[in-house]
């Protein structure tokens, strides 16, 4: 399992617009929403109501916030890029420039948990992020990030529930 297999290109956005936490969630689950099929109204909400018990932001300007709501087709991420950065929940080290969106299905806790880790593991290195920052194109932080995690993994296998999603 790679988060790449949960990671689609159209899902990326590298210049976020938002101001504050609320708009910066509503942009989040404008990405995931599609792939989700989830509206992104409850996604928005259901990611807000997860960030009020206890924010996701982590060290290195980093945040991922996540929800699992009923109605989503599978798991599904998103990445976007903050070049101003944002205040966010409380980060340890000042704002949150990468945020990444995560939404599961209610059934895949055990797999949400094994994605989430999978983020957080490949994000914790500070040249992987500087590189993402300095990406202009959905397209360019996509691979880039692709061929981080193979390097970092690379005999991991695509889950087989996504066979044949063609996703």
């Amino acid at each position: 399992m790679l988060w790449m297999d949960f990671l689609s290109v159209q899902a990326v956005r590298p210049a976020l617009r938002a101001r504050d936490s609320a708009s910066l969630l509503g942009e989040l689950a404008e990405l995931l929403a599609p792939e989700a099929e989830v509206p992104p109204e409850i996604l928005a909400g259901a990611l807000q109501a997860r960030e009020r018990l206890g924010t996701t932001a982590m060290e290195g300007g980093v945040a991922i916030p996540h929800c699992r709501v009923e109605g989503a087709r599978r798991i599904v991420t998103c990445v976007g890029l903050h070049r101003g950065g944002l205040a966010f929940g409380e980060p340890e080290d000042g704002l949150v420039h990468l945020f990444v969106g995560m939404v599961a299905p209610p059934d895949t806790a055990g797999l949400h948990l094994n994605v989430l880790s999978r983020i957080a593991s490949l994000l914790h290195a500070p040249t992987l992020r500087d590189a993402l920052l300095a990406t202009v194109t959905a397209s360019e932080a996509h691979a880039l990030l692709a061929r981080a995690e193979s390097a970092l993994h690379p005999h991991a296998a695509a889950p087989p529930h996504r066979a044949g999603l063609g996703g």
